[in-house]
């Protein structure tokens, strides 16, 4: 097996781990949460490359062979075979990685159909669960996508590359974008003030579409790309171009373990929780604008104290942990999680957390806890996180109260109701629970205090429910049961139900 450790040139593409030194008695690295194994695949996955890609649609029969009806038939399987996907991918996919081989330079396989493909029944039918719809990547015809990072990109500016790839067979188009204000506060080398955003290269009736991943911050970040409509009418929905999108650092492993001739031809390490990101990778930018005006109108009325008893610097810290830590509990368990109410309304509004707030909050969705005990197990191993209230079923009103070295972790979990969604306020002494009612949102991609997180991507239709109108105004004295404007009437437990709900730690 490939380890991106011990590869120099993979090095480009491992997952970046920061090291944060603090100033307090918490010391803090990250580890990598999602590694290879040679389990996330299908035992024949490398039908998916060889064989015609030919597609199920029906979701009864999510195993390699369903993809091929002659596969099928020898091992006497039947599948309902919906629509034809493409040629077989191997061919124009050996010439261009070797190609690019060359240049040593490394490309990662993106074709989300081909990845699903690729991956076991299990994970199949969990991308299914978590929402994953095969009809959204199977209308593109003869492309295959691939990544690069932008430091290799800048290779195709020269003339000699550019002669070899003609030579190849190749035709080569670049698209550049004017560079973005926080290219160059990172100070990206660039040539013309322009950045290279996708590259493509035709050849015979097979097209390569190339994304290129730029580093931003400790996270990857791409362009979005303007696809002219007769474009897509000839080409179909092309994949990592509706919009400007984010997604976890990632490694990526070589197939050559399966078969030599799949040497240079690299995957996503974790291809299974990459094509779990793309649903929720669209990138929102802070809006200057409103944090701009936020401040404006409230020069003095920002407290300068926390709430809690950690000062600003720690309390960032332990937010960044905190998040890195949950990321390590949901990620592999493909769960979404996203930042919520007040710290939510502190990236949306300032641009970060909320300079006199006394806790951080996420949001997750109750009908992705496929195992609470597995979830409980997770961060019972995790070192900077200890459980100190769960209240709460998984049926209704589930939350987890943590600690993180002094800092409390909320996490909610919604549900889904007739007109929206809903999730629980909790008084445990009472022996009631209230519901905080929201509209229907969807998830996209942000970052916070330089990490990617998720937010609702109708952030303030979500904030002005919770907030009211006036959400731009700081409240320094927050009831969580009086200041909301959302709240449902008390709903009392069943006296037999809350030494259950209620549990301490």
């Amino acid at each position: 097996m490939q380890v991106w450790e011990e590869n120099t040139y993979s090095r480009k593409w491992a997952h970046s781990l920061n090291f944060m030194p603090l100033e307090d008695e918490l010391q803090y690295s990250p580890k990598p949460i999602l590694q290879f194994s040679r389990e996330i695949l299908d035992k024949n996955f490398d039908a998916c490359l060889f064989a015609p890609l030919i597609w199920d649609l029906s979701g009864t029969n999510t195993t390699v062979e369903s993809f091929f009806p002659k596969f099928a038939k020898e091992h006497n399987t039947t599948s309902k075979i919906l629509k034809i996907k493409k040629k077989p991918v191997f061919p124009v996919l050996k010439l261009f990685t070797d190609l690019m081989s060359i240049f040593r330079i490394e490309v990662v396989l993106l074709e989300p159909s081909v990845l699903f493909c690729m991956l076991s029944p299990y994970y199949k039918n969990l991308l299914l669960r978590r929402k994953f719809n095969l009809k959204d990547i199977s209308s593109s015809k003869q492309i295959v996508t691939l990544g690069i990072r932008a430091i290799d990109a800048v290779v195709f500016e020269k003339v000699s590359v550019k002669a070899k790839i003609r030579a190849y067979g190749f035709k080569m188009e670049i698209v550049s974008e004017p560079l973005l204000d926080w290219m160059e506060l990172d100070n990206f080398t660039f040539s013309e003030k322009r950045f290279t955003s996708h590259v493509f290269f035709k050849n015979k009736d097979w097209l390569i579409h190339l994304v290129v991943f730029y580093e931003r911050e400790n996270f990857l970040w791409h362009s979005s790309l303007k696809v002219p409509p007769n474009a897509k009418r000839a080409l179909g929905e092309l994949s990592f171009a509706a919009s400007a999108s984010a997604y976890e650092n990632f490694s990526h492993e070589s197939l050559g373990f399966k078969d030599k001739s799949l040497s240079f031809i690299n995957i996503p390490s974790s291809p299974q929780y990459f094509l779990f990101e793309m649903a929720s990778s669209k990138f929102l930018e802070c809006n200057s604008t409103i944090v701009s005006t936020f401040l404006k109108s409230n020069q003095t009325g920002i407290p300068n104290k926390h709430s809690s008893t950690l000062t600003e610097e720690r309390f960032n810290k332990r937010t960044v942990v905190g998040l890195q830590e949950l990321k390590a509990i949901f990620n592999p368990l493909l769960m979404h999680f996203w930042i919520w109410s007040g710290t939510m309304l502190g990236w949306y509004r300032q641009c970060g957390v909320i300079p006199y707030t006394s806790d951080v909050d996420f949001g997750a969705w109750a009908s992705e806890v496929d195992d609470l005990e597995e979830i409980l197990h997770r961060l019972e191993n995790i070192e900077h996180l200890k459980l100190s209230q769960r209240m709460g079923i998984v049926e209704k009103g589930l939350e987890f109260n943590i600690n993180c070295h002094g800092l409390r972790v909320d996490v909610f979990f919604l549900y889904n109701q007739s007109n929206g969604t809903w999730y629980a306020g909790h008084r445990p002494s009472k022996a009631y629970y209230f519901k905080y009612h929201h509209p229907n949102f969807s998830l996209c991609s942000a970052t916070l205090l330089g990490h990617k997180v998720l937010v609702p991507c109708e952030t303030e239709l979500v904030i002005a429910t919770e907030y009211g109108s006036n959400w731009m105004e700081p409240v320094t004295s927050w009831n969580y049961e009086k200041s909301i404007k959302n709240r449902g009437p008390n709903i009392y437990w069943e006296k037999s139900m809350v030494e259950k709900v209620y549990q301490n730690n």
